[in-house]
C-alpha cells in the first residue's frame, strides 16, 4: 500500500473550476490552446504502420502544402513502389537484420537451417487489435512459432522506417536534418482502443523517435482522420474514373457530410465528418469498423488451401518451407487485388514437388475439384482459381462491409450524405470498388483516390502540420479521476464514509471529465484545484479511470477500469493544508493528455493517460 502522505486527496470546492470550453450549439466551440512550441519544427514526417505494406511521407514546415512520399521501395529488389511490405528479419540474438522488401529478399536467401534459426515477423501489426488486454510484456511469433517482445518488434521496425527517412531527406535536401526538428506522426485505426496508441507511443520511445514516451514531438493519427484531409484537397480528376465526370466533382461548403471507409489489411475503419462554417471538421459519432480488411481475404485463401490440400499437408509443407509458404501467400497478396476475374498464384518449386503422405499437388488438385464440382486448375506450376472461386473468397468480408456502411447511412445523422471516399490499400481491390458502388452508388457518389493506400499517410503530414483539424471529436469512453470529498448524508454510500485528521470524507468519487458521447473540442481543458487533506502531506497521487457507460458516481463501479496515474510531489510545506495542485486534463485529439502542478514549490509534472501500466 502507497504511503497516506501521498494517497490522501481532497477537492477545494471554493476555487475549482472545470471544462473551460463547452459546446454551444452543437457545431462551434471555443478551445483552449496548448503550446506545443510549434515554431521549432521544420519538418512533418508521418509514417503509416499497416498490416501489410507501410510507407512514409513528410513536408518541410516553410511549404506544408507539398506533401512527399518514397516512390523507391524495393529498388534493389527490381521494383519502384510507394509502399513496402510489413517484414521484418531478426539475428537468431535478436539484432535487427532487415525490413520490408530486403527482410523479404534476405529471408529467402537463407538456407532453411538459417530461416528456422533467425526470427521473421510479418503481418503483425493486427496484434494491437487482436489483444484486449495489451501491455509491453506481450509477444509475438513469428512465422516458425518463435517469440519475441512485441514491444521490440514494433520499435525496430520504427527505429528503421525512422533512419530511412533520415537517409531519403539527406538525399534530397544536400544536409542531414536536425532530428530535433522533426514532429513524427505515427498512424493507427481509429477503432483501436487506446491502451494500443499508447503501445506505439512506447514503441517510437525505444524505435529513438522521440526521447521520452511523453513527447510533444510524436502525435498519433487516426487512419481514417488522416485519409479525410487528403480527399478535401484531391482535384476531382485525381479520383478513380472520375476524369470526365463533373457531377462527381466533391465540393465540401459549410454543412458537407461524408464518411471515409479505410480499407487496410488488417480493419476497415469508418468515420463521419461533417465540414463546420469555418472550414474545420466535426465528427458525427464516433469511428465504427471491425477486422475486415485485405487479410480476411488471405486467410478465406488459405482456407482453401486446407480444403484442396488439407490441413496437415499446408501445415507440414509451412514447417518444412517457411520460406515459401510466405512466398505462396506474398503473390496471392498481390494478385487479389487486379481486376481480371480469375487469379493466377506461383506456386514456388519446392510446393509444387511437395507431396504428403503419398499425395502429390496434382493428385490432390484433381480429388478437389471432382468432389466440389468448383473450376481449380494446375497449370504452369500455377494455381488457377476460377472467377466464382474468387468472388467466394471475397465474399464474406465484402458482405459485413456493406452491412455495416448499409446501417450507418440508416442513421439520422448521415440521411444527407454527401459523400462515401473509400481509401486505403484494400481500396485498390477492384472487387471491393465495384461491391461498395453497386451497393450505394444510387444515394451517395462514391469516390476512390487514384493513390488510395498513400491517403491516409500524406493526410498524417496534413493533421501533423495542423492538428486542430480535426476540431470535434466525439469522446469514447466517460473519463476521470479517483477523489476524495467531503461525505454528504444521503448523497454519498455509508461504505465509503473515512475519517482523516477530523475531516469526514467519501473515498472512491469518480470527478468525471468527460462522458462517452459527448463532443470534445480540440485541446479543450477540464480543470481542478487540490489541497491536501492531512498535515505535511508530501504529495498527490491521482488515478485515472475509464468507463463505458455515462452516468459514474465511484471508482468502484461495476464496469469502471483504472487508466494511469499521476504523481505531483509537494516537497514545501509552506501553507501545509493551504497548498494547492492543479490537475488540468487536456483532451479533444487522439490522446489525452495530463498536467499537474503545485503552487507552492512549482513543481510541474505531465503524462499521456498510459492504459498498459494500469
Amino acid at each position: 500500500m502507497a504511503d497516506e502522505e501521498t494517497t490522501e486527496v481532497a477537492s477545494e470546492q471554493a476555487t475549482s473550476e472545470h471544462k473551460i470550453s463547452e459546446c454551444s450549439n452543437g457545431d462551434e466551440v471555443a478551445t483552449s490552446a496548448v503550446s506545443l512550441d510549434d515554431d521549432t519544427y521544420k519538418i512533418i514526417a508521418a509514417i503509416d504502420f499497416g498490416t501489410t505494406f507501410s510507407g512514409y511521407a513528410y513536408a518541410l514546415t516553410s511549404n506544408k502544402e507539398n506533401i512527399y512520399t518514397n516512390r523507391n521501395w524495393g529498388q534493389t529488389q527490381g521494383f519502384l513502389l510507394q509502399k513496402t511490405p510489413t517484414c521484418l528479419l531478426l539475428k537468431p540474438n535478436g539484432e535487427f537484420v532487415a525490413f520490408g522488401f530486403e527482410a523479404v529478399s534476405k529471408y529467402n536467401d537463407l538456407t532453411e537451417e538459417e530461416a528456422s534459426e533467425h526470427y521473421y515477423f510479418d503481418r503483425f501489426k493486427m496484434k494491437l487489435y487482436d489483444n484486449k488486454i495489451l501491455s509491453t510484456d506481450i509477444v509475438l511469433q513469428d512465422v516458425n512459432g518463435k517469440e519475441q517482445l512485441a514491444v521490440d518488434v514494433f520499435s525496430q521496425s520504427l527505429h528503421f522506417m525512422k533512419g530511412h527517412l533520415l537517409r531519403h531527406l539527406t538525399g534530397a535536401m544536400g544536409y542531414k536534418p536536425d532530428v530535433q526538428t522533426i514532429r513524427w506522426v505515427i498512424t493507427v485505426p481509429a477503432i483501436w482502443d487506446e491502451n494500443a496508441k499508447q503501445f506505439m507511443r512506447e514503441a517510437a520511445y525505444k524505435g529513438e523517435l522521440i526521447d521520452n514516451t511523453h513527447s510533444n514531438k510524436l502525435l498519433i493519427a487516426l487512419e481514417p482522420e488522416a485519409a479525410s484531409l487528403t480527399c478535401r484537397t484531391i482535384q476531382s480528376n485525381n479520383f478513380m474514373n472520375n476524369a470526365e465526370n463533373q457531377t462527381a466533382k466533391p465540393t465540401f461548403e459549410p454543412g458537407t457530410k461524408y464518411i471515409v471507409v479505410d480499407a487496410g489489411g488488417g480493419t476497415i475503419d469508418i468515420v463521419a465528418h461533417k465540414v463546420r462554417k469555418d472550414g474545420k471538421i466535426r465528427e458525427l459519432f464516433r469511428a465504427t469498423g471491425g477486422a475486415w480488411g485485405g487479410t480476411v481475404i488471405d486467410q478465406q485463401f488459405i482456407n482453401l488451401l486446407f480444403r484442396i490440400f488439407g490441413e496437415e499437408f499446408i501445415h507440414a509443407f509451412h514447417s518444412q518451407f517457411p520460406k515459401d509458404y510466405v512466398e505462396l501467400l506474398q503473390d496471392f497478396e498481390i494478385k487479389k487485388r487486379g481486376e481480371s476475374d480469375s487469379v493466377r498464384v506461383s506456386l514456388p518449386y519446392n510446393f509444387c514437388n511437395f507431396s504428403h503422405d503419398g499425395k502429390s499437388v496434382q493428385e490432390c488438385i484433381k480429388d478437389y475439384t471432382q468432389k466440389s464440382g468448383t473450376s481449380v486448375k494446375f497449370s504452369s506450376g500455377k494455381l488457377v482459381l476460377s472467377s466464382e472461386i474468387v468472388d467466394s473468397l471475397f465474399k464474406d468480408p465484402l458482405d459485413q462491409i456493406n452491412d455495416h456502411i448499409e446501417n450507418l447511412l440508416k442513421r439520422p445523422k448521415l440521411r444527407d450524405l454527401n459523400y462515401i471516399f473509400l481509401v486505403g490499400g484494400f481500396a485498390e481491390s477492384a472487387r471491393l470498388q465495384s461491391s461498395i458502388k453497386e451497393s450505394f452508388s444510387d444515394r451517395v457518389t462514391v469516390l476512390v483516390p487514384e493513390e488510395a493506400s498513400l491517403a491516409v499517410v500524406k493526410g498524417a503530414v496534413a493533421f501533423g502540420c495542423d492538428p486542430s483539424s480535426i476540431c470535434q471529436r466525439i469522446c469514447r469512453y466517460t473519463y476521470g479521476v479517483g477523489s476524495y470529498l467531503p461525505f454528504e448524508d444521503g448523497k454519498h454510500r455509508d461504505d465509503l464514509k473515512v475519517v482523516s485528521d477530523e475531516l469526514i470524507l467519501c473515498k472512491n468519487i469518480l470527478q468525471v471529465w468527460a462522458e462517452c458521447g459527448e463532443v470534445i473540442g480540440h485541446n479543450e481543458v477540464w480543470r481542478e484545484t487540490y489541497t491536501p487533506i492531512i498535515t505535511n502531506q508530501r504529495g498527490i497521487i491521482f488515478e485515472f479511470f475509464k468507463a463505458s457507460k455515462k452516468k459514474v458516481d465511484y471508482t468502484d463501479e461495476d464496469g469502471v477500469e483504472k487508466c494511469g496515474c499521476l504523481v505531483v510531489e509537494m516537497p514545501d510545506m509552506t501553507g501545509d493544508k493551504e497548498r494547492a495542485v492543479d490537475l488540468e486534463v487536456i483532451f479533444g485529439g487522439t490522446e489525452i493528455k495530463v498536467v499537474g502542478f503545485d503552487h507552492t514549490s512549482k513543481t510541474h509534472r505531465e503524462t499521456y493517460v498510459d492504459f498498459l501500466t494500469a
